[in-house]
């Protein structure tokens, strides 16, 4: 039986996620059951409301979490998903580092993950370093793409229609979990959860998410076209 204090933490942003059947309660349910599964008995939930997983700074509750496990005052997180604790993938391995320097255990239900066995570790690491690859790749290809248009003297509203003005870090991530099999009304709900408005300042729709993919396609046929033609 594993000793010390397991903090079990729940966060929901939007009302969109009760909806979802993500709510505290579940996730309180759920995280209780698998902390006492694996025999903890002195188990404390940490509840986070209208917070989006953005980023870590603006959770003060997760803030507070994760410096309690590096002081040695709890010995365990648990969480239901990997999208309840972060969904930059720097804050993830951020989170993945302290664990490690720090000798505290990560538990994600989700994908079944554990860093207190070494399978747990090494597909974390395995999945933390494809995941900041693929980021480094699509950013690059997205230069390339804004370095070939301005070369060429092509302009958003004349050459390629109006400009698309969803920020980088959204793109790469509509690409990312497209790529990684993700329907558009699964990316669009993720979005909508996490309080990310559309380009328009409006909610996500599946159409929505499609038109941003077909932006983002078409600018890249343009530079393997322009490619081809160097």
């Amino acid at each position: 039986m594993p000793e010390g204090k397991a903090l079990l933490y729940a966060r929901v942003s939007t009302q969109l996620q009760v909806n979802d059947g993500v709510s505290l309660d579940v996730q309180e349910r759920q995280l209780n059951s698998a902390a006492e599964v694996a025999g903890y008995t002195d188990l404390e939930l940490v509840r986070e409301e209208g917070r989006s997983g953005k980023n870590i700074s603006g959770r003060p509750a997760l803030t507070e979490t994760l410096r309690r496990l590096d002081k040695g005052e709890a010995h365990a997180l648990f969480v239901t998903r990997i999208d309840r604790l972060a969904r930059s993938t720097k804050d993830f391995l951020n989170i993945i580092d302290r664990a490690n320097a720090n000798g505290w255990r990560l538990v994600m239900l989700d994908l079944n993950l554990d860093t207190a066995t070494y399978q747990g570790r090494f597909v974390v690491t395995i999945m933390s370093a494809l995941a900041e690859m693929e980021r480094g790749i699509i950013a690059e290809r997205q230069k390339d793409v804004h370095k070939d248009r301005r070369s060429r003297g092509i302009k958003w509203g004349l050459d390629m229609g109006p400009k698309n003005k969803t920020p980088e870090d959204i793109r790469q991530r509509v690409v990312a979990e497209r790529a990684a099999g993700a329907s558009y009304r699964k990316i669009a709900d993720g979005l909508n959860r996490d309080s990310i408005s559309s380009q328009n300042g409006g909610a996500w729709y599946p159409t929505t998410v499609k038109n941003l993919l077909a932006v983002i396609q078409k600018e890249l046929e343009h530079l393997l076209d322009s490619e081809s033609q160097a």
